[in-house]
């Protein structure tokens, strides 16, 4: 098995933030077959529900959509959905509009999402009443969704004897652009999960997600000035990704701000991670730079590097100019860990090795799922 190239400079952080999407492709034989795995064994469950006629069901559909150059147009107003929405092309959804989702509906969207509200017109998707519904499925779009002035917000997963996902949000390759948003209160495993997609978030807030916030797999992204707080999971999850993070804010998460796993290569650019279990943790095979950071109130470690999975190569972190503070993160050896084989340095200087058992953190109160 290749090993990824190390990044032995934090000269990558000086690129411009997209120019990470274009990356040296490496170790192509074995994307290319995790890909093809996540198809067979995802694909079911990720597209075979989507396969049904497409249908909605409203109080007055004619008054709620209209047609333009084969895209489907949800006006606005306020609008109550009693049962799933499953439509094929391009969904446009005005400013001003407000979607009251019953506890069983959805959306899915085999095309592009375009929901581009104003900070005085906003879109927003909420369960009615306040109660939990299954959540937004955007399933193989061939242009960019664009999501601007949004609040989405009371979701649950969508799981059912064909379908079954973990995000409350879902893009399932399909590239998306998320500015100006708000995700909150939702109950899914994953607030919002990118799968075999490239995205940009910016200026988007995540709040009170029962498990991780953001999940990203086999994608390519950037997040620029997130906001996460109140997270019963990870704030940000990488599995096979290549991504830039700039300037997060992100406070009061139960497991880890940043995790980075499963041949992952992130670069952090600045920002703060306060009030954590773990601030960035790099593990199975991931690469990860972290430079200009404030980490403090960690209640483990502020970095840390192992091995979860043993198929993996061993990771590496390399971090530079942290700023450490807080009443339990001081400057001392207590605000990092490396575990045995695994590389971590902190300006250049690598730190001592220690034995870790990775079983025993993972049933402890912190890390445990």
């Amino acid at each position: 098995m290749l090993r990824k190239q190390n990044l032995k400079t934090f000269l990558s952080l000086s690129i411009i933030p997209m120019a990470l999407l274009g990356w040296v492709k490496f170790e192509e034989i074995r994307y290319s077959a995790l890909v093809a795995y996540t198809d067979i064994t995802k694909g079911y469950f990720l597209s075979g529900f989507v396969l049904q006629k497409p249908s909605w069901f409203v109080a007055d559909r004619n008054a709620m959509f209209t047609e333009n150059s084969d895209t489907l147009h949800i006006k606005a107003g306020n609008w109550d959905i009693s049962e799933p929405l499953v439509l094929d092309g391009e969904l446009t959804v005005e400013p001003g509009t407000v979607l009251n989702f019953s506890q069983d509906s959805y959306l899915i969207v085999n095309g592009p999402l375009k929901a581009v509200g104003t900070a005085q017109m906003p879109i927003v998707f909420q369960g009615k009443d306040n109660q939990s519904w299954k959540g937004i499925y955007v399933h193989e779009a061939t242009s960019l969704s664009k999501l601007r002035n949004v609040v989405v917000t009371d979701t649950d997963a969508l799981k059912n004897d064909r379908l079954e996902l973990t995000g409350g949000v879902t893009f399932y390759r399909s590239n998306a652009s998320i500015k100006e948003s708000l995700f909150k209160n939702s109950q899914a495993e994953d607030g919002l999960n990118i799968i075999l997609s490239e995205f940009e978030m910016v200026n988007t807030r995540f709040d009170n997600m029962r498990s991780d916030a953001v999940d990203s797999d086999y994608s390519n992204g950037v997040i620029k000035d997130g906001v996460f707080t109140d997270i019963g999971g990870d704030g940000i999850d990488f599995s096979e990704t290549r991504g830039w993070v700039e300037n997060p804010n992100i406070s009061d998460v139960h497991d880890k701000g940043i995790s980075v796993g499963e041949n992952s290569v992130v670069s952090v650019m600045g920002g703060v991670i306060k009030s954590v279990g773990v601030g960035v943790a790099s593990k199975d095979g991931s690469v990860v730079d972290i430079m200009e950071t404030e980490i403090k109130d960690a209640a483990l470690f502020g970095l840390m590097t192992y091995v979860k999975k043993s198929s993996y190569n061993l990771p590496e972190l390399n971090a530079y100019n942290l700023f450490w503070g807080g009443a339990r993160t001081k400057a001392s050896n207590n605000n990092w860990i490396r575990q045995n084989g695994t590389t971590l340095t902190i300006n250049g200087q690598g730190v001592p090795e220690e034995s870790l058992d990775v079983k025993a953190l993972y049933r402890g109160p912190v890390m445990a799922k």
